[in-house]
């Protein structure tokens, strides 16, 4: 069971000097796993640059203004869905901002929160994609951070959503849960059985690290095109856990879909509070100057959500065209050894046109996407078996305006 962390946090008064943040004071902290790190600043940075020692490079955000540095501080690592709304818009209430956001709920309770932007850059990025990998690039990442800054081994939280949320419980958590003496996941969205080998887990891991899983009941994949089904994936991956003896419980509202704006720091905030008796939450949010480099970021959060793997559907956000798609488009697909070539013409007024490949038989599926018009090209590069049948669809916005099967070369 976790160890007393009492994070009485009190309210301090504004820093008359512009700039300055106002400081969150705890009490003394005792019996926690500290790292000791050094070097890293407590303050609010965004876009931040990485690279891991696999070659791997991305960027995060880290949010630590306000921490107290007199112990080790409690850390959440956040792993967007995939395309990576909530990455690229940090400050939008969606997930990470506003007073509700997790950022304000996780600094509020003393833990310093850093959103990881996945290393995928081909296509939508997801996590899951190339997951082993980037496991390693999380697992190297952590260890930047725990040399940087004093961090709680006992108190670190995996927090994910959609393909973030597959991520955890497949790939990050199964590799690398020697990494963590305790804290909690809590992951939404999905988060199904390891595809990886998962590595022994310590009995003091099992026994202080929590696991919640949030999926709304209607994630069942009625509502979605491609018809996955979260909370079974949930349901699955909950179970697995807790065969592996984790303390593990699931909660799924009804009539809640895969859309959870504004969820996310409440459901978080909970589980934080649950997991550390007598925390009090500061009744003052500390007011930060960030230094950020700009990116380009979208205006409005996704409305429907899915993601595209053996077990997660590919985030998707509808739009209304002005320009409806024909019945039927003209295209040519080209099959490879291991992929396939689409060329197609796309009318004005699409705003996303997508390649789907679907397996003849069980849930595999890949998919490549472009918001352009025009002659394009749309490929699957290596993703499929030799001399095998697979069907495939291609869809402008939500109409499917092709469909077939093909066979990949000997």
């Amino acid at each position: 069971m976790p160890r007393a962390r009492l994070t009485a946090l009190a309210t301090a008064a504004l820093a008359a000097v512009t700039g300055l943040v106002a400081i969150v004071v705890a009490p003394p902290i005792a019996s926690a796993e500290s790292t000791n790190g050094t070097g890293m600043a407590y303050s609010d940075r965004t876009f931040q640059p990485f690279t891991a020692s696999n070659g791997l490079s991305s960027k995060y955000h880290v949010y630590a203004a306000g921490i107290p540095q007199d112990h080790a501080a409690g850390l959440v690592l956040q792993f967007h869905g995939d395309g990576a709304y909530e990455f690229a818009n940090p400050t939008s209430s969606y997930s990470l901002g506003g007073p509700s956001g997790i950022v304000a709920q996780a600094r509020s309770r003393g833990y310093i929160t850093v959103p990881v932007r996945t290393p995928d850059s081909a296509g939508e990025i997801t996590w899951w994609e190339n997951g082993s990998a980037n496991a390693d690039y999380v697992a190297d990442l952590l260890t930047s951070l725990e040399a940087g800054y004093n961090i709680d081994t006992e108190d670190i939280w995996l927090v994910g959503y959609s393909g973030g949320s597959q991520f955890i419980t497949q790939f990050f958590l199964p590799k690398y849960s020697s990494r963590l003496d305790g804290g909690g996941t809590v992951v939404f969205g999905g988060g199904g059985v390891p595809r990886v080998s998962a590595q022994p887990f310590a009995s003091g891991l099992v026994a202080d690290l929590p696991m919640h899983w949030y999926t709304g009941a209607a994630d069942n994949g009625t509502n979605v095109s491609d018809g996955y089904n979260a909370v079974l994936d949930a349901q699955k991956g909950s179970a697995w856990y807790s065969a592996q003896g984790f303390t593990t419980d699931l909660e799924s509202p009804a009539g809640l879909g895969h859309n959870l704006s504004g969820t996310f720091g409440a459901v978080l905030a909970r589980h934080l509070d649950d997991h550390v008796p007598n925390n009090q939450v500061s009744t003052t949010v500390p007011t930060t100057t960030v230094a950020a480099t700009p990116e380009p970021t979208t205006t409005q959060p996704p409305t429907t959500t899915t993601t595209t793997t053996t077990t997660t559907p590919p985030q998707v956000t509808t739009t209304t065209t002005t320009t409806p798609p024909p019945a039927v488009w003209n295209y040519t697909l080209t099959p490879t050894r291991i992929g396939a070539n689409l060329a197609v013409t796309i009318p004005a007024g699409i705003s996303r046109t997508t390649f789907r490949v679907t397996a003849t038989q069980g849930p595999f599926y890949v998919y490549n996407y472009t918001t352009r018009t025009g002659l394009r090209t749309l490929s699957i590069v290596s993703s499929l078996s030799p001399n095998t049948t697979y069907n495939y669809t291609v869809e402008a916005d939500d109409e499917i305006v092709g469909s077939g099967s093909f066979r990949t070369l000997p």
